[in-house]
């Protein structure tokens, strides 16, 4: 029978999997046909990145506390602030000295995506809610993904990408010619034309890679920290009483984070 520290924090590492997974499956998936899986993509990544680093916090205080629990109020100050919190986490895994397979990253694309699921998960998953409330326009989501999607096929894709891209959709505008009419927008919500009905699609699901890579980057840090910090109290643990309350092995809930550039391009869908 296991004691209720390790149940806890078993239950505590399901959950986070299970936001990660749903959250990276439903970005890289999302399409102009299928909107709402960005929704359910940015619910899913502001979760699992907020707990992932508030559950890295606990067991470093644990560790060092000879474990005892912090309290809810050293997590609960931070509320949805995701860029607080990983800067935390990345401070004191430092200043820990816990073994990071990757530093935190920098890269100015992986800060733009963290700013924007860290606004959020502070008030933007309001957006929608709160306009029709109001009768007042809010920051759309998707608007602001859309711009940050822009940027990176702009950046990020080769020029014989882009090239193959617009071949592709110039070729399928003139298979069909005169025999289709097009009503649909792209994720601005800005009309989308007979070629671009075809690009577009192409292009966002190229970006999306490159994000999806991006959010990875920053998830193996936080990961190694979680596991790391899970050692540490867990060797305290043992200290105090070695058929006591342990911590389990937290790396098995995270081994689908594979940081591999080539098998995050191709996955589709996690775990």
């Amino acid at each position: 029978m296991h004691s209720k520290l390790f149940k806890t924090l078993s239950q505590e590492g399901a959950v986070i999997q299970s936001c990660l997974a749903i959250g990276l499956t439903e970005l890289r998936n999302a399409n102009l046909n299928e909107k709402g899986r960005y929704y359910g993509a940015f619910f899913q990544l502001a979760i699992g990145i907020e707990r992932l680093a508030k559950l890295a916090l606990i067991l470093d205080h644990m560790a060092h506390h000879q474990l005892q629990a912090p309290g809810s109020s050293v997590v609960r100050k931070y509320g949805h602030d995701l860029r607080t919190l990983i800067a935390r986490v990345s401070e004191v895994a430092g200043a820990r000295g816990y073994e990071l397979s990757t530093s935190f990253p920098d890269e100015p694309l992986c800060m733009r995506v963290v700013a924007f699921l860290s606004d959020f998960a502070e008030g933007m998953r309001y957006a929608n809610l709160d306009s029709l409330a109001t009768g007042t326009p809010k920051r759309d989501p998707l608007i602001e993904w859309n711009d940050i999607l822009q940027y990176t096929i702009a950046s990020k894709l080769s020029s014989a990408a882009k090239h193959k891209i617009s071949t592709l959709a110039t070729a399928a505008a003139q298979a069909v010619g005169s025999h289709a009419a097009v009503y649909a927008s792209d994720l601005a919500g800005k009309p989308l034309t007979l070629s671009s009905v075809f690009s577009e699609p192409l292009a966002l699901d190229a970006g999306s890679k490159y994000l999806v890579w991006e959010i990875c980057t920053l998830l193996s840090p936080l990961r190694d920290s979680v596991v790391s910090a899970g050692y540490a109290a867990d060797a305290v643990a043992a200290s105090i009483n070695p058929q006591g309350d342990r911590v389990p092995t937290l790396s098995e809930f995270f081994d689908f984070l594979w940081l591999d550039r080539k098998y995050v391009f191709r996955k589709k869908r996690w775990p």
